[in-house]
Protein backbone atom coordinates (compact mmCIF):
# COMPACT_ATOMS: atom_id res chain seq x y z
CA UNK A 1 0.00 0.00 0.00
CA UNK A 2 1.35 3.71 -0.46
CA UNK A 3 2.79 5.39 2.59
CA UNK A 4 5.15 7.29 3.78
CA UNK A 5 7.78 4.73 3.00
CA UNK A 6 7.13 4.68 -0.81
CA UNK A 7 6.44 8.56 -0.51
CA UNK A 8 10.25 9.05 -0.01
CA UNK A 9 11.30 6.04 -2.53
CA UNK A 10 13.90 8.14 -5.20
CA UNK A 11 13.07 8.94 -8.33
CA UNK A 12 15.62 7.30 -11.01
CA UNK A 13 16.48 10.10 -12.70
CA UNK A 14 18.96 8.51 -14.88
CA UNK A 15 16.51 6.16 -16.17
CA UNK A 16 13.26 8.57 -16.38
CA UNK A 17 14.24 12.34 -17.70
CA UNK A 18 16.09 10.95 -20.82
CA UNK A 19 13.51 8.93 -22.09
CA UNK A 20 11.19 11.48 -21.43
CA UNK A 21 13.40 14.29 -23.30
CA UNK A 22 14.20 11.94 -26.25
CA UNK A 23 10.45 10.78 -26.29
CA UNK A 24 9.02 14.95 -26.45
CA UNK A 25 12.24 15.53 -29.08
CA UNK A 26 10.76 12.95 -31.24
CA UNK A 27 7.44 13.94 -30.74
CA UNK A 28 8.57 17.52 -31.82
CA UNK A 29 10.18 16.70 -34.69
CA UNK A 30 7.23 14.45 -35.80
CA UNK A 31 4.73 17.89 -35.32
CA UNK A 32 7.19 20.01 -36.69
CA UNK A 33 8.85 17.82 -39.69
CA UNK A 34 5.75 15.59 -39.90
CA UNK A 35 5.47 14.85 -43.91
CA UNK A 36 9.08 14.16 -43.78
CA UNK A 37 8.66 11.95 -40.19
CA UNK A 38 6.00 10.17 -41.44
CA UNK A 39 7.36 8.99 -44.77
CA UNK A 40 10.39 7.74 -42.84
CA UNK A 41 8.26 5.80 -39.91
CA UNK A 42 6.49 4.34 -43.07
CA UNK A 43 9.14 3.45 -45.26
CA UNK A 44 10.90 1.72 -41.57
CA UNK A 45 7.69 -0.12 -40.61
CA UNK A 46 7.58 -1.96 -44.34
CA UNK A 47 11.17 -2.47 -44.26
CA UNK A 48 10.79 -3.85 -40.65
CA UNK A 49 7.83 -6.08 -42.15
CA UNK A 50 9.64 -7.07 -44.64
CA UNK A 51 12.88 -8.46 -42.58
CA UNK A 52 11.62 -8.95 -39.27
CA UNK A 53 7.69 -9.79 -40.35
CA UNK A 54 8.46 -13.78 -39.86
CA UNK A 55 10.30 -13.21 -36.57
CA UNK A 56 7.35 -11.01 -35.28
CA UNK A 57 5.20 -13.43 -36.30
CA UNK A 58 6.37 -16.16 -34.55
CA UNK A 59 7.34 -15.36 -31.79
CA UNK A 60 3.75 -14.27 -31.24
CA UNK A 61 2.75 -18.08 -31.62
CA UNK A 62 5.20 -19.35 -29.53
CA UNK A 63 3.96 -16.97 -26.81
CA UNK A 64 0.51 -18.78 -27.43
CA UNK A 65 2.07 -22.58 -26.70
CA UNK A 66 3.92 -21.09 -23.95
CA UNK A 67 0.91 -20.36 -22.25
CA UNK A 68 -1.00 -22.89 -22.88
CA UNK A 69 2.36 -25.54 -21.51
CA UNK A 70 1.79 -23.53 -18.15
CA UNK A 71 -1.47 -24.03 -18.11
CA UNK A 72 -1.73 -28.10 -18.99
CA UNK A 73 1.72 -28.82 -17.18
CA UNK A 74 2.55 -29.04 -13.50
CA UNK A 75 3.84 -25.16 -13.72
CA UNK A 76 0.31 -24.32 -13.56
CA UNK A 77 -0.50 -25.22 -9.54
CA UNK A 78 2.39 -22.69 -8.38
CA UNK A 79 0.46 -20.57 -5.84
CA UNK A 80 1.65 -16.78 -6.32
CA UNK A 81 3.01 -15.64 -3.16
CA UNK A 82 3.14 -19.09 -1.50
CA UNK A 83 0.51 -21.78 -0.35
CA UNK A 84 -0.46 -19.70 2.10
CA UNK A 85 -1.27 -16.11 0.08
CA UNK A 86 -4.44 -14.99 -0.50
CA UNK A 87 -6.28 -13.61 -2.86
CA UNK A 88 -7.13 -9.30 -2.42
CA UNK A 89 -9.82 -9.30 -5.58
CA UNK A 90 -12.99 -11.15 -5.82
CA UNK A 91 -13.26 -12.63 -9.19
CA UNK A 92 -15.74 -10.49 -10.76
CA UNK A 93 -13.86 -7.93 -10.30
CA UNK A 94 -10.53 -9.02 -11.15
CA UNK A 95 -12.48 -10.08 -14.72
CA UNK A 96 -13.44 -6.71 -14.84
CA UNK A 97 -10.34 -5.13 -14.32
CA UNK A 98 -8.44 -8.04 -16.49
CA UNK A 99 -10.58 -7.01 -19.59
CA UNK A 100 -10.29 -3.36 -19.01
CA UNK A 101 -6.51 -2.65 -18.35
CA UNK A 102 -5.80 -4.09 -21.78
CA UNK A 103 -8.24 -2.59 -24.02
CA UNK A 104 -8.28 0.95 -24.02
CA UNK A 105 -10.42 2.68 -26.60
CA UNK A 106 -8.79 0.64 -29.65
CA UNK A 107 -11.67 -2.22 -29.27
CA UNK A 108 -14.24 0.27 -29.35
CA UNK A 109 -13.00 2.47 -32.32
CA UNK A 110 -11.80 -1.12 -34.47
CA UNK A 111 -14.43 -3.36 -33.94
CA UNK A 112 -16.45 -1.64 -36.52
CA UNK A 113 -13.33 -0.48 -38.69
CA UNK A 114 -11.44 -3.41 -38.80
CA UNK A 115 -13.44 -5.59 -40.76
CA UNK A 116 -14.98 -2.98 -42.79
CA UNK A 117 -11.28 -3.03 -44.22
CA UNK A 118 -10.40 -6.56 -44.47
CA UNK A 119 -13.30 -7.35 -46.50
CA UNK A 120 -13.35 -3.94 -48.87
CA UNK A 121 -8.85 -5.30 -49.19
CA UNK A 122 -9.09 -8.87 -48.30
CA UNK A 123 -5.41 -10.59 -48.27
CA UNK A 124 -4.60 -12.40 -51.44
CA UNK A 125 -3.91 -15.47 -49.50
CA UNK A 126 -7.40 -15.48 -48.29
CA UNK A 127 -10.07 -14.59 -50.83
CA UNK A 128 -10.87 -11.99 -53.20
CA UNK A 129 -12.60 -8.70 -51.91
CA UNK A 130 -15.84 -8.18 -51.11
CA UNK A 131 -17.09 -11.78 -51.91
CA UNK A 132 -19.02 -14.21 -48.67
CA UNK A 133 -15.17 -15.69 -47.92
CA UNK A 134 -13.98 -12.40 -47.32
CA UNK A 135 -16.77 -11.49 -45.12
CA UNK A 136 -16.20 -14.15 -42.85
CA UNK A 137 -12.54 -13.58 -42.56
CA UNK A 138 -12.61 -9.97 -41.52
CA UNK A 139 -14.91 -10.59 -38.97
CA UNK A 140 -12.90 -13.35 -37.81
CA UNK A 141 -9.43 -11.74 -38.37
CA UNK A 142 -10.55 -8.97 -36.13
CA UNK A 143 -11.42 -11.23 -33.41
CA UNK A 144 -8.52 -12.74 -33.49
CA UNK A 145 -6.26 -9.51 -33.66
CA UNK A 146 -8.04 -8.22 -30.26
CA UNK A 147 -7.98 -11.94 -28.51
CA UNK A 148 -5.59 -14.79 -27.84
CA UNK A 149 -2.38 -13.60 -28.98
CA UNK A 150 -1.99 -10.43 -27.05
CA UNK A 151 -3.28 -12.01 -23.51
CA UNK A 152 -1.04 -14.83 -23.74
CA UNK A 153 1.81 -12.29 -23.90
CA UNK A 154 0.13 -10.42 -20.96
CA UNK A 155 -0.40 -13.52 -19.38
CA UNK A 156 3.26 -14.64 -19.46
CA UNK A 157 4.76 -11.84 -19.09
CA UNK A 158 2.42 -11.11 -15.99
CA UNK A 159 3.10 -14.66 -14.30
CA UNK A 160 6.57 -13.60 -14.90
CA UNK A 161 6.79 -10.67 -12.55
CA UNK A 162 4.48 -11.86 -10.01
CA UNK A 163 6.90 -15.02 -9.52
CA UNK A 164 10.09 -13.09 -9.35
CA UNK A 165 7.96 -10.34 -6.69
CA UNK A 166 5.32 -12.34 -4.24
CA UNK A 167 7.68 -15.57 -4.43
CA UNK A 168 10.90 -14.21 -4.88
CA UNK A 169 10.26 -10.98 -2.87
CA UNK A 170 12.42 -9.13 -5.59
CA UNK A 171 11.46 -5.69 -6.48
CA UNK A 172 8.23 -4.42 -8.97
CA UNK A 173 10.97 -3.86 -11.84
CA UNK A 174 12.76 -4.17 -15.02
CA UNK A 175 15.85 -3.98 -12.91
CA UNK A 176 14.47 -7.57 -11.36
CA UNK A 177 13.99 -9.19 -14.27
CA UNK A 178 17.05 -8.46 -15.98
CA UNK A 179 18.84 -9.49 -12.87
CA UNK A 180 17.05 -12.92 -12.70
CA UNK A 181 18.04 -13.73 -15.95
CA UNK A 182 21.54 -12.52 -15.72
CA UNK A 183 22.50 -13.88 -12.10
CA UNK A 184 23.58 -10.50 -10.94
CA UNK A 185 23.56 -6.77 -11.04
CA UNK A 186 24.55 -4.65 -13.62
CA UNK A 187 23.54 -1.30 -12.83
CA UNK A 188 24.18 0.23 -16.45
CA UNK A 189 21.63 -2.43 -18.26
CA UNK A 190 19.42 -2.01 -15.87
CA UNK A 191 19.30 1.57 -16.20
CA UNK A 192 19.29 1.72 -19.70
CA UNK A 193 16.87 -1.31 -19.92
CA UNK A 194 14.21 0.91 -17.39
CA UNK A 195 14.41 4.06 -19.80
CA UNK A 196 13.77 1.79 -22.83
CA UNK A 197 11.07 0.64 -21.40
CA UNK A 198 9.53 3.69 -20.25
CA UNK A 199 10.45 5.66 -23.45
CA UNK A 200 8.17 3.09 -25.01
CA UNK A 201 5.29 2.41 -22.92
CA UNK A 202 5.01 6.64 -22.81
CA UNK A 203 5.41 6.72 -26.65
CA UNK A 204 2.73 3.94 -27.07
CA UNK A 205 0.02 5.09 -24.54
CA UNK A 206 0.56 8.92 -26.16
CA UNK A 207 -0.34 7.87 -29.38
CA UNK A 208 -3.42 5.78 -28.14
CA UNK A 209 -4.63 8.02 -26.06
CA UNK A 210 -4.36 10.21 -29.03
CA UNK A 211 -6.46 8.43 -31.09
CA UNK A 212 -8.59 8.26 -28.49
CA UNK A 213 -9.37 11.92 -27.91
CA UNK A 214 -9.75 12.45 -32.19
CA UNK A 215 -12.46 9.84 -31.27
CA UNK A 216 -14.45 11.56 -28.37
CA UNK A 217 -13.86 14.69 -30.63
CA UNK A 218 -16.08 12.81 -33.24
CA UNK A 219 -18.31 11.74 -30.71
CA UNK A 220 -19.01 15.27 -29.41
CA UNK A 221 -19.85 16.17 -32.44
CA UNK A 222 -22.22 13.44 -33.50
CA UNK A 223 -23.71 13.88 -30.33
CA UNK A 224 -24.36 17.47 -29.56
CA UNK A 225 -22.93 18.97 -32.97
CA UNK A 226 -19.94 21.11 -30.84
CA UNK A 227 -17.17 20.75 -34.16
CA UNK A 228 -14.00 19.25 -33.60
CA UNK A 229 -11.21 21.51 -33.07
CA UNK A 230 -8.15 22.12 -30.67
CA UNK A 231 -10.52 23.74 -27.72
CA UNK A 232 -12.74 20.76 -27.91
CA UNK A 233 -9.87 18.06 -27.83
CA UNK A 234 -7.93 20.49 -24.93
CA UNK A 235 -10.81 21.19 -22.99
CA UNK A 236 -11.27 16.97 -23.68
CA UNK A 237 -7.67 16.22 -22.63
CA UNK A 238 -7.71 17.82 -19.74
CA UNK A 239 -10.97 16.60 -18.28
CA UNK A 240 -9.91 12.60 -18.91
CA UNK A 241 -6.28 13.25 -17.59
CA UNK A 242 -7.50 14.48 -14.03
CA UNK A 243 -10.35 11.69 -14.13
CA UNK A 244 -7.99 8.57 -14.34
CA UNK A 245 -4.76 10.93 -12.83
CA UNK A 246 -7.51 10.36 -9.64
CA UNK A 247 -7.94 7.22 -10.54
CA UNK A 248 -4.26 6.37 -10.17
CA UNK A 249 -3.71 8.13 -7.14
CA UNK A 250 -6.38 6.12 -5.11
CA UNK A 251 -4.32 2.70 -5.99
CA UNK A 252 -5.56 -0.33 -7.80
CA UNK A 253 -7.56 -1.46 -5.46
CA UNK A 254 -9.79 1.67 -5.75
CA UNK A 255 -9.33 3.72 -8.68
CA UNK A 256 -9.33 1.18 -11.21
CA UNK A 257 -11.43 -1.68 -10.11
CA UNK A 258 -14.41 1.54 -9.60
CA UNK A 259 -13.88 2.49 -13.50
CA UNK A 260 -13.33 -0.87 -14.59
CA UNK A 261 -16.43 -2.26 -13.09
CA UNK A 262 -18.76 0.64 -14.12
CA UNK A 263 -17.00 0.51 -17.94
CA UNK A 264 -18.33 -3.12 -17.91
CA UNK A 265 -22.14 -2.40 -16.78
CA UNK A 266 -21.34 -0.20 -19.98
CA UNK A 267 -19.29 -2.98 -22.09
CA UNK A 268 -22.53 -5.44 -21.72
CA UNK A 269 -25.89 -2.99 -22.29
CA UNK A 270 -23.92 -1.62 -25.35
CA UNK A 271 -23.55 -4.98 -26.84
CA UNK A 272 -26.70 -6.47 -25.95
CA UNK A 273 -28.40 -3.31 -27.32
CA UNK A 274 -26.72 -3.93 -31.45
CA UNK A 275 -27.61 -7.60 -30.85
CA UNK A 276 -30.89 -7.03 -30.19
CA UNK A 277 -31.56 -3.65 -32.32
CA UNK A 278 -28.91 -4.64 -35.29
CA UNK A 279 -29.47 -7.73 -37.54
CA UNK A 280 -29.57 -10.20 -35.29
CA UNK A 281 -29.54 -13.19 -37.54
CA UNK A 282 -26.92 -12.22 -39.54
CA UNK A 283 -24.52 -11.02 -36.41
CA UNK A 284 -25.65 -14.56 -35.34
CA UNK A 285 -24.42 -16.25 -38.55
CA UNK A 286 -21.28 -14.46 -39.07
CA UNK A 287 -19.84 -14.92 -35.39
CA UNK A 288 -20.42 -18.60 -35.82
CA UNK A 289 -18.71 -18.96 -39.16
CA UNK A 290 -15.71 -16.60 -37.55
CA UNK A 291 -15.22 -18.80 -34.75
CA UNK A 292 -15.20 -21.81 -37.02
CA UNK A 293 -12.67 -19.64 -38.90
CA UNK A 294 -10.40 -19.36 -36.41
CA UNK A 295 -10.23 -23.04 -34.90
CA UNK A 296 -9.20 -24.00 -38.78
CA UNK A 297 -6.79 -21.45 -38.90
CA UNK A 298 -5.21 -19.36 -35.91
CA UNK A 299 -2.04 -20.55 -36.88
CA UNK A 300 -2.25 -18.95 -40.52
CA UNK A 301 -3.62 -15.83 -38.87
CA UNK A 302 -1.22 -15.22 -36.90
CA UNK A 303 1.92 -15.98 -39.42
CA UNK A 304 0.31 -14.91 -42.74
CA UNK A 305 2.55 -12.82 -44.66
CA UNK A 306 2.99 -11.11 -48.38
CA UNK A 307 5.37 -13.99 -49.91
CA UNK A 308 5.20 -14.51 -53.62
CA UNK A 309 2.88 -11.15 -53.14
CA UNK A 310 5.72 -8.61 -52.47
CA UNK A 311 3.37 -5.75 -54.20
CA UNK A 312 0.69 -6.66 -50.97
CA UNK A 313 1.15 -4.24 -48.07
CA UNK A 314 -1.67 -6.11 -45.75
CA UNK A 315 0.21 -8.11 -43.67
CA UNK A 316 2.38 -5.03 -42.59
CA UNK A 317 -0.43 -2.77 -41.96
CA UNK A 318 -2.19 -5.08 -39.74
CA UNK A 319 -0.76 -8.44 -37.97
CA UNK A 320 3.26 -6.81 -37.47
CA UNK A 321 1.66 -3.55 -36.51
CA UNK A 322 -0.85 -5.22 -34.25
CA UNK A 323 1.06 -7.95 -32.91
CA UNK A 324 4.30 -5.35 -32.56
CA UNK A 325 2.15 -2.88 -30.56
CA UNK A 326 1.08 -6.26 -28.22
CA UNK A 327 4.66 -6.87 -27.69
CA UNK A 328 5.32 -3.30 -26.78
CA UNK A 329 3.04 -3.32 -23.99
CA UNK A 330 3.05 -6.72 -22.79
CA UNK A 331 5.51 -6.64 -20.28
CA UNK A 332 4.33 -3.29 -18.73
CA UNK A 333 1.01 -4.85 -19.05
CA UNK A 334 1.99 -7.96 -17.20
CA UNK A 335 4.19 -6.01 -14.68
CA UNK A 336 0.50 -4.36 -13.77
CA UNK A 337 -1.55 -7.16 -13.80
CA UNK A 338 1.15 -9.59 -12.12
CA UNK A 339 -0.79 -7.65 -8.81
CA UNK A 340 -3.96 -8.95 -9.56
CA UNK A 341 -2.17 -12.95 -8.97
CA UNK A 342 -1.50 -12.77 -5.34
CA UNK A 343 -3.41 -16.13 -3.73
CA UNK A 344 -3.71 -17.06 -7.00
CA UNK A 345 -2.58 -20.70 -9.12
CA UNK A 346 -0.80 -19.93 -12.19
CA UNK A 347 -2.91 -21.76 -14.04
CA UNK A 348 -6.19 -19.84 -12.74
CA UNK A 349 -4.20 -16.60 -13.17
CA UNK A 350 -3.50 -17.25 -16.74
CA UNK A 351 -6.48 -19.04 -17.55
CA UNK A 352 -8.58 -15.76 -16.37
CA UNK A 353 -6.12 -13.18 -17.93
CA UNK A 354 -6.01 -14.86 -21.40
CA UNK A 355 -9.78 -16.38 -21.83
CA UNK A 356 -12.03 -13.79 -20.31
CA UNK A 357 -10.58 -10.61 -22.13
CA UNK A 358 -10.34 -12.93 -25.08
CA UNK A 359 -13.84 -14.58 -25.14
CA UNK A 360 -15.62 -11.00 -24.35
CA UNK A 361 -13.38 -9.51 -27.18
CA UNK A 362 -14.17 -11.98 -29.61
CA UNK A 363 -18.24 -11.52 -28.42
CA UNK A 364 -18.10 -7.33 -29.05
CA UNK A 365 -16.30 -7.89 -32.21
CA UNK A 366 -18.94 -10.69 -33.80
CA UNK A 367 -21.31 -8.16 -32.55
CA UNK A 368 -20.21 -5.30 -33.77
CA UNK A 369 -18.21 -6.40 -36.67
CA UNK A 370 -20.94 -8.44 -37.84
CA UNK A 371 -23.53 -5.33 -38.00
CA UNK A 372 -21.01 -3.48 -40.14
CA UNK A 373 -20.07 -5.95 -42.98
CA UNK A 374 -24.29 -6.48 -42.66
CA UNK A 375 -24.77 -2.54 -43.01
CA UNK A 376 -21.84 -2.75 -45.93
CA UNK A 377 -23.62 -5.57 -48.01
CA UNK A 378 -26.83 -5.09 -47.64
CA UNK A 379 -26.61 -1.35 -48.87
CA UNK A 380 -28.21 0.63 -45.93
CA UNK A 381 -25.07 2.26 -45.79
CA UNK A 382 -21.62 2.57 -47.44
CA UNK A 383 -19.44 2.67 -44.71
CA UNK A 384 -16.38 2.53 -46.71
CA UNK A 385 -17.16 5.31 -48.86
CA UNK A 386 -17.71 7.09 -45.55
CA UNK A 387 -14.22 5.72 -43.99
CA UNK A 388 -12.84 7.32 -47.09
CA UNK A 389 -14.77 10.47 -47.15
CA UNK A 390 -14.67 11.13 -43.21
CA UNK A 391 -12.18 9.20 -41.38
CA UNK A 392 -12.79 5.73 -39.18
CA UNK A 393 -13.16 8.08 -36.05
CA UNK A 394 -16.48 9.90 -37.89
CA UNK A 395 -17.78 6.94 -39.25
CA UNK A 396 -17.82 4.44 -35.89
CA UNK A 397 -20.76 7.07 -35.48
CA UNK A 398 -22.40 7.06 -38.72
CA UNK A 399 -22.92 3.49 -38.36
CA UNK A 400 -24.35 3.87 -34.51
CA UNK A 401 -26.57 6.57 -36.40
CA UNK A 402 -27.99 3.64 -38.11
CA UNK A 403 -29.62 1.74 -34.77
CA UNK A 404 -33.16 3.30 -33.27
CA UNK A 405 -32.44 5.97 -30.36
CA UNK A 406 -29.22 6.56 -32.21
CA UNK A 407 -28.77 9.63 -30.14
CA UNK A 408 -29.01 8.30 -26.91
CA UNK A 409 -26.70 5.26 -27.83
CA UNK A 410 -24.16 7.22 -29.34
CA UNK A 411 -24.19 9.17 -25.81
CA UNK A 412 -23.90 6.44 -24.03
CA UNK A 413 -20.72 4.96 -26.27
CA UNK A 414 -19.14 8.05 -25.85
CA UNK A 415 -19.10 7.76 -22.52
CA UNK A 416 -17.45 4.44 -22.50
CA UNK A 417 -15.61 5.32 -24.80
CA UNK A 418 -14.42 8.27 -21.81
CA UNK A 419 -13.79 5.52 -19.35
CA UNK A 420 -11.73 2.87 -21.46
CA UNK A 421 -9.39 6.39 -22.06
CA UNK A 422 -9.27 6.05 -18.21
CA UNK A 423 -8.61 2.37 -17.87
CA UNK A 424 -5.82 2.26 -20.68
CA UNK A 425 -4.27 5.57 -18.91
CA UNK A 426 -4.57 4.73 -15.40
CA UNK A 427 -2.52 1.30 -15.44
CA UNK A 428 0.08 2.50 -17.90
CA UNK A 429 0.33 5.63 -15.53
CA UNK A 430 1.15 3.42 -12.85
CA UNK A 431 3.60 0.95 -14.46
CA UNK A 432 5.72 4.15 -15.49
CA UNK A 433 5.34 5.73 -12.59
CA UNK A 434 6.54 2.13 -10.81
CA UNK A 435 9.36 2.26 -13.04
CA UNK A 436 10.49 5.58 -12.38
CA UNK A 437 10.87 4.99 -9.03
CA UNK A 438 13.74 2.81 -7.28
CA UNK A 439 13.15 -0.42 -5.50
CA UNK A 440 9.25 -0.52 -5.39
CA UNK A 441 7.85 -4.14 -4.27
CA UNK A 442 4.54 -5.46 -5.27
CA UNK A 443 2.43 -4.34 -2.59
CA UNK A 444 3.69 -0.80 -2.90
CA UNK A 445 2.20 1.80 -4.69
CA UNK A 446 4.79 4.64 -6.56
CA UNK A 447 4.46 7.83 -4.85
CA UNK A 448 1.51 10.09 -5.88
CA UNK A 449 3.53 12.92 -6.74
CA UNK A 450 5.40 10.72 -9.29
CA UNK A 451 1.56 9.01 -11.09
CA UNK A 452 0.39 12.77 -11.06
CA UNK A 453 3.43 14.05 -12.94
CA UNK A 454 3.48 10.99 -15.76
CA UNK A 455 -0.16 11.58 -15.98
CA UNK A 456 0.18 15.06 -16.63
CA UNK A 457 3.21 14.07 -19.79
CA UNK A 458 0.56 11.14 -21.13
CA UNK A 459 -2.24 13.50 -21.39
CA UNK A 460 -0.35 16.40 -22.34
CA UNK A 461 1.52 14.84 -25.23
CA UNK A 462 -1.70 13.10 -26.67
CA UNK A 463 -3.44 16.62 -26.88
CA UNK A 464 -0.34 17.82 -28.35
CA UNK A 465 -0.57 14.73 -30.93
CA UNK A 466 -3.92 15.55 -32.04
CA UNK A 467 -3.76 19.06 -32.22
CA UNK A 468 -0.90 19.62 -34.13
CA UNK A 469 -2.04 16.38 -36.55
CA UNK A 470 1.04 14.71 -35.20
CA UNK A 471 -0.28 11.45 -34.81
CA UNK A 472 -0.20 10.05 -38.48
CA UNK A 473 3.33 11.04 -38.25
CA UNK A 474 4.86 8.99 -35.33
CA UNK A 475 2.54 6.24 -34.90
CA UNK A 476 4.88 4.13 -36.95
CA UNK A 477 7.49 4.13 -34.26
CA UNK A 478 5.57 2.77 -31.65
CA UNK A 479 5.20 -0.08 -33.94
CA UNK A 480 9.41 -0.38 -34.95
CA UNK A 481 9.94 -0.14 -31.28
CA UNK A 482 8.51 -3.40 -30.72
CA UNK A 483 11.06 -5.29 -32.36
CA UNK A 484 13.14 -3.92 -29.41
CA UNK A 485 11.40 -4.88 -26.76
CA UNK A 486 10.72 -8.21 -27.70
CA UNK A 487 13.91 -8.77 -25.90
CA UNK A 488 11.77 -8.03 -22.60
CA UNK A 489 9.32 -10.49 -23.82
CA UNK A 490 11.57 -13.33 -23.98
CA UNK A 491 13.19 -12.77 -20.81
CA UNK A 492 9.85 -13.03 -19.45
CA UNK A 493 9.40 -16.30 -20.55
CA UNK A 494 12.78 -17.17 -19.60
CA UNK A 495 11.99 -16.44 -16.26
CA UNK A 496 9.17 -18.19 -15.97
CA UNK A 497 10.19 -21.76 -16.37
CA UNK A 498 13.34 -20.59 -14.75
CA UNK A 499 11.60 -19.70 -11.27
CA UNK A 500 9.13 -22.25 -12.16
CA UNK A 501 11.42 -24.53 -12.06
CA UNK A 502 12.77 -23.72 -8.89
CA UNK A 503 9.14 -23.51 -6.83
CA UNK A 504 8.75 -27.49 -7.96
CA UNK A 505 10.35 -30.15 -8.38
CA UNK A 506 9.99 -31.83 -11.34
CA UNK A 507 11.35 -35.74 -11.84
CA UNK A 508 15.13 -35.20 -12.98
CA UNK A 509 15.75 -31.56 -12.81
CA UNK A 510 17.48 -32.04 -9.62
CA UNK A 511 16.42 -29.07 -7.82
CA UNK A 512 15.95 -30.26 -3.88
CA UNK A 513 13.83 -28.73 -1.24
CA UNK A 514 11.54 -29.01 1.30
CA UNK A 515 8.02 -30.69 0.27
CA UNK A 516 4.76 -29.85 0.53
CA UNK A 517 2.20 -32.53 -0.20
CA UNK A 518 4.76 -34.35 -2.78
CA UNK A 519 5.89 -31.46 -4.87
CA UNK A 520 8.61 -28.90 -3.47
CA UNK A 521 7.52 -25.51 -2.58
CA UNK A 522 9.35 -22.46 -4.00
CA UNK A 523 12.15 -21.02 -1.14
CA UNK A 524 10.94 -17.89 -0.57
CA UNK A 525 12.65 -14.80 0.38
CA UNK A 526 15.18 -16.36 -0.59
CA UNK A 527 18.10 -14.31 -3.20
CA UNK A 528 20.03 -15.82 -6.60
CA UNK A 529 23.85 -16.27 -4.56
CA UNK A 530 22.35 -17.85 -0.81
CA UNK A 531 20.69 -20.83 -4.00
Amino acid sequence: MENQTTEKKKLNKLAFWPAIIILLAFIISGIIWREEVGAAMTAMLYAMADYFGAYINLLSLVFIVVAVVFILSRYGDIVIGGKDAKPEYSMPAWCAMSICSGIGTGLLFWAMGEPIFHYMQTPAAIADPETRTAGVFAVAQAMWDWSFVQYCMYAVCGAAFAIICYNRRKSLSFNSLVECVTGKKIKWLNTLVTAVVIFCLMGATSNSMGVGLMQIGAGLEAAFGIPQSAVTWLIAAIFITVIFVLSCVSGIGKGLKMVSSACMYFFFFLVAYVFIFGNTEFITKITSEAVGFIVDNWGKQTTITNVMSADESWFADWIVQYWASFIVYAPVIGMFQARMGKGRTLRTYMLVQILVPSIFCMLWIGVFGGQTIYLQTSGTLDIWEAVNQSGMQATVFQILGTLPLSGLFTVLFLITVTLSFCTLADPMSSVAATLSVNDLSAEDEPPRKQKILVGCILGGTAYTLVATGGVDSVKGMFTLVGLLQSVMLILCGIVLFKYGKKCFYLPNWGYKGKQQNGIEQCPEGTSEESE
